[in-house]
């Protein structure tokens, strides 16, 4: 039989007892962009996430990860950025959830 480091041995057992982080992601028309620290949302080509809305800003919104959350922050937007339809404040961090769904203009992204 075939003992594996992450099965039957000690070491295997304290790896097993450690608690990993789930990734977190945006969905975009179809697409998972996989979120590291900071995602920039906007109708601008820098941004990490192009969206093409006229209803967006050119540098619209920010993902950011704080510790081992992850907030949106409304970047002085023209229209407002919604997370399931409250607009969020300008200037202040909402926190994020699963299942969350931000909306820019006319377009949905979903927090996973």
């Amino acid at each position: 039989m075939d003992e594996t480091i992450f099965s039957e041995s000690n070491v295997g057992k304290r790896l097993g007892k450690i608690r990993r982080d789930e990734s977190r992601c945006l969905l975009f028309r179809g697409k998972t962009i996989p979120l590291v620290a900071k995602v920039t949302i906007g109708r601008n080509r820098e941004n990490n996430l192009v969206i093409d809305d006229k209803m967006a800003s050119r540098f619209h919104a920010v993902v950011q990860k704080i510790k081992n959350e992850f907030f949106l922050q409304d970047l002085n937007s023209t229209n407002g950025t919604y997370v399931n339809q409250v607009r969020v404040p300008r200037g202040k961090y909402v926190k994020l959830h699963q299942k969350d769904v931000i909306r820019i203009g006319r377009t949905e992204i979903t927090f996973e």
